[in-house]
């Protein structure tokens, strides 16, 4: 069965709705999720009158022998991220439950990680109007500064972008290739999830102070005498 692919989170009072789905660790959901996100973008050129999309967007550098498409994108993370566990008291409530079952997805932190958003175009007005679009589609919503991505290969959880810094990447070399280069920086963050599981908890009564009219039925009264 095929995975449904990176959402976004356009409603700030819609409530999750986690999965048992687990394919990947922390960083590259994040990375995935970025990458499926900009594949799913187009942009309509103001200067150009051209709609323009990435033809290829890759989570990871490909392989050398990789014929490669223009517009393109690259998600990528070369620093060390790090595990934040200040803000997480992990406890079981009915929001991340499995539905049907006695699980629970529980976060004791968040994995911290900036990400790298390399850009690869031919030409001067296309890199313009990407990199102005892509800022619009890194700030979608009025309510939040970044955006949040609903990752279902990575239990549906969300996580949180935060766009950091932007430059244009030109050398003599890359111009007489006919490259048009951009960079963005993101911060991003995902809580770390662990499945646990807790049997289902049975009400508990004392009955040292019930009269002779108290009537308990049911099968899963436990009584305290």
């Amino acid at each position: 069965m095929t995975t449904p692919v990176t959402r976004l989170i356009r409603d700030q009072s819609a409530p999750p709705s986690y999965t048992a789905v687990r394919l990947t660790d922390t960083r590259t959901a994040l990375t995935r999720g970025l990458a499926e996100y900009l594949a799913q973008l187009s942009v309509e050129g103001e200067g150009s009158g051209r709609d323009l999309w990435f033809r290829q967007v890759f989570e990871t550098w490909p392989e050398p022998e990789t014929q490669a498409q223009y517009p393109a994108a690259i998600v990528y993370a070369p620093d060390l991220g790090s595990y934040d566990s200040s803000k997480f008291t992990p406890m079981p409530n009915a929001r991340n439950r499995l539905a049907g079952t006695n699980m629970y997805l529980l976060s004791h932190s968040e994995f911290v990680q900036d990400l790298r958003v390399e850009i690869w175009t031919t030409d001067l007005v296309s890199r313009r109007e990407i990199v102005s679009g892509l800022e619009a589609a890194f700030n979608p919503v009025s309510w939040m500064y970044g955006f949040k991505l609903e990752l279902p290969h990575y239990y549906n959880e969300r996580a949180v972008f935060e766009l950091k810094s932007m430059r244009y990447m030109d050398t003599e070399e890359d111009a007489m290739r006919r490259y048009r280069k951009a960079e963005f920086v993101l911060t991003a963050s995902v809580p770390l999830v662990n499945v646990f599981e807790f049997p289902e908890a049975k009400p508990k009564f004392r009955l040292d102070e019930a009269g002779p009219d108290v009537v308990i039925t049911g099968p899963n009264v436990v009584v305290d005498c």
